[in-house]
């Protein structure tokens, strides 16, 4: 499935939806962190290109690495509920 994290869509405490883009931030976070060269190619991807395949390896990849940075909880609600629709 492809997600482009320069377009995440969260809900403030109204309910109000807003974009964000969290591929600079999550790329960067993935590339500094990563021992895997694999890994590093994909933080690539997200930083220069935002818009990624996403299969529930890469779903896991991004799990571990948004618990890691500082991403606030009401965005990884959004992406975690987005990469939970990837492994159904």
């Amino acid at each position: 499935m492809k997600v482009d994290f320069r377009k995440i869509e969260a809900l403030d405490i109204e309910g109000n939806k807003s974009s964000f883009d969290i591929s600079k931030e999550l790329g960067n976070a993935i590339y500094r962190n990563t021992p895997d060269l694999g890994e590093l190619e994909f933080a690539q991807e997200i930083y220069k290109n935002g818009e990624v395949e996403v299969d529930s390896y890469k779903a896991g990849i991004v799990r571990t690495y948004m618990e890691k940075g500082k991403f606030l909880a009401f965005i990884k609600k959004s992406v975690y509920e987005l990469l939970d629709s990837i492994n159904q």
